[in-house]
Parts: C-alpha cells; structure tokens; sequence
C-alpha cells in the first residue's frame, strides 16, 4: 500500500475491497482488454522475485533517451498509486489518472462474475489503455505477483527481462525456485525476440535457457551501471541494456548509460540535520549490500520485514529495531509503528515497499520521477 491514498484510487481497488471469497482470475482484466481493444506499441516485461523496479526504470531511461515515448507500468507505487503508471518516467498527472478512473469505473458492472480484477491487473489493462490513447512508441510492463498468474502474461510482449528469481511468494508462485521461475517466464512466449536475465542458479540458470532457445530469441549482455548499491547497479543495467537493444530493434537512437539515482533503493536524504538511508531490501542478502552501501555509520537501524519475508535473517544482518508499516502487512511478533520509535542521530530505514514509501512521504521525498541522475 502507498503512503498516500486518494478517493482516486477507488474504482482500481473496488472489486479488491469487497471480493471477500472471490477467487483472483486474469478473466475480468481480459474482458477489460477486449472491451477497451488498445492498439498496443512493443513492450518489454520486466518479471523477477527482486531488483523488477530498478530494471523498469533502467529500461525506461534507456528507451526515454533513445527518443522514444514510454508508458511504464509498475507495481507497487511509493507514495502515490498514480506512480503506478508512468509518461516518460514521470507519474501520471491526477487529471489523466481521473480520467482512467472514470472510465474503469464504468466498465466495472460490465466484468464477469465470480473472480476479481485485482488492483495491479487494474493498473496493468489501463495503463496499456493510456500508451494506446497517447500513441506511445513502447510499453514497459513489471509483473504484480508472477508470469502466467499475473495479467502481463494477457499481451505479446518483444522483450523480457529476468531479475534473480529466488522463493519469493512460496506457495502461491510455486514451492521453489524452479517452480516460481517456470509461473514467471509464462509472461513470455513466441513474440519475445529479446530476453535479458540475471545471473541464476544452476537448475533455474537451465530452464531460462531453455525458454530461450524454445522461443528463438536473442540473448542480451548487460552489465552494471553505476550505483552506491551493488545489486540496484545490477538490475539497472540489465533493463538499461535490454532497453537499448530494443531501441535499436525500433530504429531509435543509441543511448547512453548513466549513474541513476532511484527514491527508495539506497537513497539519501537530509532532514533537519539528519541524514536517512533508505533501501527496499526484504532478503538477508540484499539487506547486507544495503547496509554495505550506506556511506555513513547510522545510529539507528529501522527494520520492517513482515512475517512472509526472511524477518529472522534480516534482523540478525541487520541488527535493526524491529518496526512495522503498512496496515494490511502482517508481523510474526507485535512491533511498533515505525514512527513510534524514537530514532537518534542518522538513521538507516530498511524494508518493504511500504515502510519505504511511508518514510519518503515522512521525509517529504519527491517520488514523480522515476530517476534523476547522478
């Protein structure tokens, strides 16, 4: 959930909030998509268990810089839904959201009965409905919750990006690695001509090319661009380089790589003589690069990992005061609301989308751009 919620946000959360025992089905966002029938641009997928918004946003830049008009869709937002849908990388104005709104709105009694469209399927069919109606030149779309299980896999898409898959969402993706990456290359097919992924283990490493050589595509090299924080170098570059192949597949221009700066992935901030780092990181691994990246030595430490994450590992690499953020999130133990806790001196805030989000909206971060640079 964001920081900030809008009655805008309603008709995108409306089947969601009173679905009670609905099943979630990708049939109301395909009847979406047959009622509405966007003339869509290429697109690029960005699928993954961590790192999916630093590739969409270092394939956004590469496309955006190459001249191309970009429509990026993306799940979850920071501190507004309306950063869910992105022109150029920068969050749709509230007009434009309003007018999606409106139009979902009224094509809501008109879906079938017995499933729910989910919000990121919601903000998935009208954001490819926007790039439609502007005529944009190329869609970046990041999985909400898998590949074959989630409404990206409802469009062709002639690019795909792998971020590191590992067990992430065990049990509703599948029961390990290679099950969660067989649920996420169903978002590709035939239509891929371009596949770029991140360094994998061994049986996964295996399946992706396999689904490679099956769907006769072309392997993209990539490399990190630069970044305080190995692992978001890393998954900057695998969608900077994918982005640019796909621009020059396009005619488009060349771009060039360049240090990003990206709200919420071990970014900086200065408050009232304090200095925040904040970073996303829910796996031990990733929170100890985090940590490793932050350029001072914080006095406090705000970790929220909820119950679904690896709270135990993250707290022990850490060493953080356990807090909690976001209401519809559930914690293994009681932990306090973040703001709660009397924080001294620099202060290190590591966790989920939501705890990262609420902290930016705290800090009175600005979230529109998806990047600015270094």
């Amino acid at each position: 959930m964001t920081a900030q919620h809008s009655a805008l946000d309603q008709p995108f959360f409306a089947q969601w909030t009173t679905r009670g025992t609905l099943a979630r089905s990708l049939e109301p966002a395909r009847f979406l998509l047959d009622i509405l029938s966007p003339c869509l641009p290429p697109s690029l997928a960005v699928i993954g268990s961590k790192g999916k918004g630093s590739s969409a946003a270092g394939a956004t830049f590469a496309l955006c810089q190459a001249g191309l008009t970009v429509v990026t869709i993306t799940s979850p937002a920071l501190i507004t839904n309306r950063e869910r849908i992105r022109i150029r990388g920068r969050a749709i104005d509230a007009n434009t959201y309003a007018e999606l709104g409106d139009i979902l709105r009224s094509l809501l009694p008109r879906l079938p009965q017995g499933h729910y469209l989910s919000p990121s399927g919601a903000y998935t069919v009208m954001g490819l409905h926007l790039a439609s109606v502007i005529g944009a030149d190329v869609v970046v779309v990041e999985e909400g919750m898998g590949g074959s299980t989630d409404e990206i896999s409802l469009i062709d898409h002639r690019a795909l990006a792998l971020t590191e898959v590992f067990a992430e969402h065990r049990g509703i993706l599948g029961n390990n690695p290679v099950e969660i990456a067989e649920n996420l290359l169903g978002a590709g097919g035939h239509s891929v001509d371009l596949v770029a992924s991140a360094a994998q283990e061994g049986p996964v490493a295996a399946l992706v090319a396999e689904r490679i050589r099956r769907w006769e595509a072309r392997t993209i090299s990539h490399e990190p661009l630069p970044h305080r924080n190995r692992l978001i170098g890393a998954a900057l570059g695998l969608g900077f380089y994918l982005g640019a192949a796909l621009a020059r597949d396009l005619g488009a221009g060349e771009p060039t790589p360049a240090a990003l700066e990206l709200p919420g992935r071990s970014s900086l901030h200065e408050v009232a003589g304090r200095r925040w780092f904040v970073d996303g990181a829910i796996s031990a691994a990733g929170v100890r690069e985090a940590l490793a990246a932050c350029p001072f030595s914080p006095e406090t430490t705000l970790g929220a990992w909820p119950a679904d994450k690896e709270w135990r590992e993250c707290l022990k690499v850490s060493r953080a005061i356990p807090v909690r953020a976001g209401e519809h999130l559930v914690y293994p133990r009681p932990v306090p609301p973040w703001r709660e806790v009397a924080t001294v001196g620099n202060v290190a805030a590591i966790g989920t989308q939501s705890f990262v989000g609420e902290v930016l909206d705290y800090l009175g971060s600005d979230t529109r751009n998806m990047w600015s640079i270094a």
